[in-house]
């Protein structure tokens, strides 16, 4: 497992309309950078860590999120937060995370699509709890291919996140925008990360897709997100 050595900087990537409006943030961790790897930037895995670890640091976020939610709320912005499934428990297990949670209606959580049993749906105990509790979801990396489309049938999910390399290997396709179609028949709010060029904005948009990560805006700390155009 990870050692944690010093506090962790809270990271944003910036979902934005394909033109350019910002609509949410993704909150999440960089890997620590030593040595000669100082250069190269990886999202931390919340498989690297202990329990313990995944819990102060989902606290961090929350309580980062409520002393930030008046300028959140003015600028209608919501958050996203990735939950896996030790996660998921300490959700609907603690009675400070969920108090914590009323006071942040912009958040949503984020499921993979290999949370464990998510093509279950709703009968996925886990995930009914966690919807039971009035928590709106958002379900990423779709076409990872560890789920099939179940998930996003049953209407749980408010938004849905094309998988980064799902998109990489599908876009140039003469089938992608049919597929693209197929998929937004079962979610108005259609997420797309690693958007390449202007054309491929240009095409998004015009399929209606409703947000895109970090095409016109590069990742930034949450502490230097009122910098961003409101």
């Amino acid at each position: 497992m990870m050692t944690l050595q010093q506090p962790l900087e809270i990271m944003c990537d910036v979902l934005h309309t394909p033109e350019g409006r910002i609509v949410a943030l993704d909150l999440h961790y960089d890997e620590p950078r030593t040595g000669l790897c100082q250069r190269v930037v990886r999202r931390l895995q919340l498989e690297s860590l202990t329990a313990a670890q995944r819990e102060e640091l989902l606290m961090h976020q929350l309580l980062s999120l409520e002393s930030m939610a008046g300028m959140l709320r003015e600028r209608q912005w919501l958050c996203c937060i990735a939950l896996d499934f030790t996660l998921a428990q300490k959700v609907i297990e603690s009675d400070l995370i969920r108090h914590i949670l009323r006071q942040l209606p912009f958040l949503r959580l984020s499921l993979s699509e290999a949370f464990p049993n998510l093509h279950d749906g709703i009968d996925n105990p886990l995930i009914r709890a966690l919807s039971e509790q009035h928590n709106i979801l958002w379900l990423s990396d779709f076409g990872a291919g560890y789920a099939n489309l179940h998930a996003v049938q049953s209407e749980l999910f408010e938004a849905v996140r094309l998988d980064r390399r799902f998109y990489a290997e599908n876009v140039h396709k003469s089938v992608f925008v049919m597929l693209l179609r197929q998929i937004m028949q079962m979610t108005n709010r259609l997420i797309v990360e690693g958007v390449e060029d202007d054309g491929q904005r240009e095409m998004l948009a015009q399929q209606g897709v409703w947000a895109l990560q970090n095409y016109h805006y590069a990742p930034v700390p949450l502490r230097h997100i009122g910098g961003l155009p409101a």
